[in-house]
């Protein structure tokens, strides 16, 4: 059975109203979030990880959005927390447009499969621009998190 989206952003793991001064300040803060609201130790190590895999390539996909992700020994499954920036920020995506909408995922480093299924939906998800108009227009972490569960049910189904 595929992990599903919904399933890992969790409504205490939305920020709404993140005001980076750039790119790798908004990264370190949406990494030592996820931490936070998950229990996890190494605040650091997870923000490093983050931050030297997209020092290799921009995890900025298009369309105002960015998925860091890493993969990480030690942590028993994948976790994700999302962030909304609304004046958006240099991200050097594939398309220039600035970033409004970041996605951040950790996974276990041996796990491969689970990864990439994810970081496939969540792609999709966010080809649509009635849901990347939805979740910036969201009022609360609670409605961000309902946009997603429903867009994830519509164009992705229940597989």
């Amino acid at each position: 059975m595929r992990t599903k989206v919904q399933d890992l952003i969790q409504k205490n793991g939305v920020i709404t109203g993140l005001k980076p001064a750039g790119k790798f300040e908004a990264l370190v803060t949406v990494a030592s979030f996820l931490c936070s609201v998950n229990g996890l130790p190494d605040a650091d190590i997870v923000s490093g990880k983050i931050v030297d895999r997209e020092k290799e390539m921009s995890t900025g996909i298009g369309y105002g959005i960015a998925i860091p992700h890493a993969r990480l020994s030690g942590i028993d499954r994948l976790y994700m927390v999302a962030a909304r920036v609304a004046e958006g920020i240099e991200f050097d995506s594939l398309d220039g447009a600035p970033v409004n909408l970041i996605f951040m995922m950790i996974s276990p480093a041996s796990t491969s499969t689970d990864h990439t299924q994810v970081l496939s939906a969540l792609s999709q998800i966010m080809s649509y621009e009635d849901v990347r108009k939805q979740l910036l227009e969201a009022e609360s972490p609670e409605a961000f998190v309902d946009i997603i569960a429903a867009a994830e049910t519509k164009y992705i189904g229940m597989i």
